[in-house]
């Protein structure tokens, strides 16, 4: 069972600012910004909208009951939630860089496309196709873990097996991660179930395993947010004095950006309780925009904090 808090104060602490959280009224601009583009200095960031696929709500939102999680995503009748597989292009003007690769909805079998809901209609190669990209001039992929909804778009299936979607890219993955995802047992396992498709890319030798927090490129650096998984990483991207940050599932959707809305895939939740608000408090301070990676309406927003001292995710400063 999952501790929200290190001592029975704390849970109690915890649990009075869950309640207060969920009577407060919500100030979240609901848009979809898909598609849209930002400059950040000399480098343009465009969000990408990969598809959609839907997950069990209660898995998603953890200890949140039900009655609260529903108002904010409704659930099917199969208690699933929709949920959207945002993406992240990134244009420095020396590189072209692709932050996840969405579900691979075509190689999913029937049975687990029917199972996820996945969208056979669109796909991240569809998205850098409206933004005029083609997957050959992807020069680099960042992955923040190894999930299928991440990673399941990484590579391709033809006649010979898998091939690197993006032929002539370089794959960033934190070696820790590649190291459990290869590994998986039958506590992970399920999350990792597209790792194998993965192993062309150490064939090909365009893997770059990295330790803790690291550089892409000039402008574009990973920061090590572990709790999701042991080695989730996140995406910063910063130029002129301004930063993006895609989060990764440190926080899926707006709404998780409270910090015991933790999903119940997180392998290290007493990490991502700590971790998310480690992290949103720089972004606040710093005046990050956010990235959500399943944020079915906003891909995009700011974090300011309430005199309350909660996370509020605003679109503008």
């Amino acid at each position: 069972m999952m501790k929200i808090a290190g001592s029975p104060g704390e849970g109690v602490r915890a649990a009075i600012g869950l309640t207060n959280y969920i009577l407060r009224r919500n100030r979240v601009v609901y848009t979809n910004r898909k598609g849209d583009s930002r400059t950040v200095g000399d480098i343009r960031v465009t969000a990408l909208d990969a598809g959609r696929f839907s997950l069990d709500g209660g898995t998603m939102f953890g200890v949140v009951p039900r009655s609260i999680w529903k108002k904010k995503i409704p659930p099917d009748g199969r208690n699933r939630i929709r949920l959207g597989l945002n993406c992240l292009l990134v244009e420095t003007g020396a590189e072209t860089v692709l932050v996840e690769t969405g579900i691979g909805a075509a190689k999913l079998s029937p049975k687990y496309r029917d199972i996820y809901g996945a969208d056979l209609s669109r796909s991240v190669i569809d998205a850098l196709a409206e933004a005029g990209v083609a997957p050959e001039t992807v020069d680099r992929v960042v992955l923040t873990h190894l999930h299928m909804d991440h990673a399941g778009g990484t590579t391709v299936r033809t006649e010979d097996g898998f091939e690197p979607a993006f032929p002539n890219a370089r794959y960033t993955v934190q070696r820790q991660e590649w190291e459990d995802a290869l590994g998986a047992d039958r506590q992970t396992v399920r999350g990792y179930n597209a790792a194998p498709d993965l192993v062309p890319l150490e064939r090909a030798g365009v893997l770059e395993l990295v330790e803790g927090d690291a550089e892409v490129c000039p402008g574009v650096r990973t920061i090590l947010t572990p709790g999701h998984t042991r080695a989730h990483q996140s995406v910063l991207i910063h130029s002129g004095g301004e930063t993006v940050c895609f989060i990764g599932d440190l926080v899926p959707t707006r709404h998780h950006v409270h910090p015991v809305y933790i999903m119940a895939f997180d392998l290290y939740p007493r990490q991502t309780f700590k971790v998310r608000q480690r992290v949103l408090k720089r972004a606040a301070g710093e005046g990050w925009l956010m990235v959500w990676p399943h944020d079915p309406e906003q891909v995009w927003a700011y974090i300011t904090i309430d005199d309350r001292g909660e996370f509020i995710p605003v679109e503008e400063l």
